[in-house]
């Protein structure tokens, strides 16, 4: 049977066991704005669509953006506990198609995503500001280009209906500490402002281990208080301490002005700043000496047979912050409600940087690095929709996006005075610039059956050099281009009210970021990431079959089988246990399934339950042989969560347990070993939040992460049970 049988035969079979429920009364779905660019109910969308609501997420404690998703079918977030903020280590993928550059985020409807690494800052988004979150599943570089290979989230904010000032307040473990303002005002019925402002600060949890590997022989000073472990490949290693709590903070700081110029258009400028950073406390030594001093340096006696050598500089990690301002216009015009237009700008600077030790630092100063990383995106567009005919309905556009960075390495006297400065060791120069078309056609074949057709030409150029001052290596990478033509296809069938059929095929391209091509870097083990400045970019060719269903039970039931074939993918492979390298591979291929099921318990209370399975396999890759037939890095096989959540007059809330399976961080799949640092192992968790409204005016909420301590390792150890507690008030 070919594949294309197979889907119509899974469309025939779905149809005739579905259309048994009669439910003409069940609505079309929620409006998203995503899958298409243009409004349309998600029972009609082309793509599975997940909308999250802001009464959803006030139901869950979530701090940092990402934290909304991660119960949604086909979603994945791996990122840092404590709500610390970071654009590298807090990642969402969706449906097994692994790190963050793949996947487009969104904020009302402009990406996000940095110019430095695709990367994106969760923490820079006001959480109390979100209208909702619409999650797009499946390529849509037909429409958003690059980034958008395994889908798009789009995070929607408010806009302000009236006068109102709201205060929220809260505290938690690890003297977590939250405030969040915003005033929102609607002047003359034309005029409208949203201002909000936020601060978080946390002193953190240890998460981050010293860990030592011994070497055979006898010698130095005997010590107690080591502890017996392995890697996450069975090499006997020592545990001799750790790095101090992860203490971090951050402001936000938005503005928004909307203005109806008449009862046709509308233009919106927004400005948002936010700063973070995160340093660690004191480190911890568990290691003493006969007379019970402290050590953490020198030479010691490990065991009978093992010795291992120290210095101050293994307990030290260093600060590392980011800054970022985003400026944005949006214009959108309807002439006589036949055409639609819209024309967006937007310019993003973000500055991140780290700190980072060299020989002979203590904990009190001494020599180090400072590695500052500045890059800015600068983005613009325009997009006509207007209906052709009867049945069809066109949307096209044009955009154009610019990324340029500037990456310097400085020597610092003092590690801990940022302003020591003296030699600039290193400079990475880079710059892309993308250029698209793209158009899509919405067809009416009949009254129950839709049909998406479209696609998108993107032409993407690079150049950038390279500046060793300190060995007088100067590079200089010639520009280059490329080109890629992004279809889709998608049909949607929609036998009764209750029931959506939908089919889909498509293809998507990502140019290498310029991290990727321009920035080697050195980690804080000494292992040195090697980036690629002749990297290809990498396509994926994805198809996918599913279907959702409405009873008059008020039971949601939705499910989708899908392929993607990745070539030419992009990832970082160990070349030796110092070097990590940036490589294209052959071809990676992930089979997936999402199945969920929502049940309205009563008007106001809701369960739900959600599977993912992703199977991912390297098929073909000449350079890392031993990669072949494995599974992709950092992409669980299976995952689930289930859960109650509710809103009544008075109360609200959720108790949601989760699971993830364990995964590999090495390309050949050698990390076997579980339960010790520096492994990603599955795990079950409950997190659970209470509300009551003690005034119209007056709120106050209970949140309790990891409601049942479970302990467990994502490369660092997890914080175990945290709670947090919260006042706010609306006026």
């Amino acid at each position: 049977m070919t594949k294309v049988n197979g889907i119509s035969l899974s469309l025939i079979v779905t149809t005739a066991f579905l259309n048994v429920a009669n439910a003409d009364s069940i609505d079309l779905g929620d409006v998203s704005v995503t899958a298409t660019k243009t409004a349309v109910t998600t029972s009609e969308s082309p793509a599975s669509i997940e909308i999250i609501t802001s009464k959803e997420i006030e139901n869950k404690q979530v701090q940092r953006a990402d934290e909304a998703l991660k119960d949604v079918a086909g979603v994945y977030v791996r990122s840092d506990a404590d709500h610390t903020p970071n654009s590298w280590s807090n990642v969402v993928t969706l449906r097994g198609i692994p790190q963050y550059s793949r996947t487009a985020v969104l904020v009302d409807g402009v990406s996000i995503n940095n110019a430095f690494s695709s990367g994106v800052n969760w923490s820079s988004i006001a959480v109390e500001d979100i209208e909702k979150i619409e999650v797009v599943k499946g390529p849509f570089s037909s429409l958003y280009g690059g980034n958008a290979m395994s889908g798009v989230i789009n995070i929607i904010r408010k806009e302000p209906t009236k006068q109102e000032f709201n205060i929220k307040t809260g505290y938690g473990s690890n003297n977590y500490k939250n405030l969040e303002l915003s005033y929102k005002d609607k002047f003359f019925d034309s005029l409208g402002i949203s201002v909000n402002y936020g601060h978080k600060e946390s002193d953190g949890y240890i998460s981050n281990l010293v860990i030592k590997t011994p070497s055979s022989g006898i010698g130095g000073v005997d010590v107690t208080g080591q502890q017996l472990t392995t890697d996450y490949k069975g090499n006997a290693k020592y545990i001799v301490g750790d790095k101090g709590e992860k203490s971090w903070k951050q402001d936000n700081i938005g503005v928004k002005i909307f203005y109806d110029i008449n009862n046709n258009s509308k233009i919106i400028f927004d400005y948002n700043h936010h700063e973070d950073e995160t340093e660690y406390n004191s480190f911890n030594t568990y290691l003493t000496d006969s007379s019970g001093n402290p050590i953490y340096s020198g030479s010691v006696q490990l065991d009978v047979a093992n010795k291992a050598t120290l210095s101050e500089k293994d307990f030290l990690f260093g600060p590392n912050g980011e800054t970022s301002d985003k400026f944005t216009i949006n214009y959108t015009n309807t002439f006589n409600d036949t055409m639609d237009l819209e024309a967006k700008a937007s310019y993003i600077k973000n500055d991140y940087w780290y700190v980072s030790q060299t020989t002979g630092a203590v904990s009190e100063g001494g020599p180090g690095k400072f590695t500052d990383i500045p890059s800015q995106k600068t983005f613009a567009s325009a997009q006509l929709n207007f209906q052709l005919g009867d049945y069809n309905y066109i949307t096209t556009g044009i955009d154009i996006t610019r990324n340029e960075l500037q990456k310097d390495i400085n020597t610092l006297t003092n590690w801990r005075d940022y302003d020591s400065k003296t030699t600039l060791q290193r400079e990475n120069n880079g710059e892309s610039i993308t250029k698209a078309f793209f158009i899509q056609d919405t067809i009416d074949i009949t009254k129950n059956l839709i049909a998406y057709i479209g696609g998108r030409y993107d032409y993407w150029e690079t150049e950038g050099d390279f500046k060793d001052y300190i060995n007088d290596n100067y590079t200089t990478y010639e520009k280059r281009h490329d080109s890629y033509f992004s279809p889709k296809v998608s049909l949607v069938y929609l036998p009764t009210k209750s029931t959506t059929l939908r089919t889909s095929w498509g293809k998507a391209f990502r140019a290498p970021s310029l991290s990727d091509m321009y920035s080697t870097w050195i980690s804080s083990s000494g292992k040195v990431y090697q980036s690629s400045p002749n990297l290809k970019p990498e396509t994926v060719t994805s198809w996918e079959v599913g279907f959702e269903q409405k009873f008059s039970t008020k039971t949601q039931l939705k499910a989708t089988y899908y392929e993607n074939v990745l070539y030419d993918m992009m990832y970082s492979t160990d070349v030796s246990t110092t070097l990590s390298e940036k490589r294209n591979a052959g071809k990676a291929e992930i089979k997936g399934l999402e199945i969920e099921v929502k049940q309205a318990i009563t008007e106001s209370i809701n369960m739900f339950a959600n599977y993912t399975y992703n199977k991912t396999e390297m098929i073909e890759n000449d350079s890392k042989p031993a990669s072949v037939g494995k599974q992709l890095t950092y992409v669980p096989e299976k995952q689930f969560n289930i859960g109650v959540s509710g809103n009544t007059a008075l109360w609200n809330g959720s108790i949601i347990g989760s699971y993830v399976d364990d995964m590999y961080t090495t390309d050949d799949n050698t990390d076997v070993i579980k339960d010790v640092y520096g492994a990603y192992e599955s795990y079950f968790i409950v997190n659970a939040k209470i509300g009551y409204k003690i005034q119209d005016y007056l709120s106050a909420s209970l949140s309790i992460n990891n409601l049942f301590d479970k302990e467990y390792f994502q490369s660092d150890m997890t914080p175990g049970r945290t709670v947090y507690g919260e006042l706010s008030f609306k006026f």
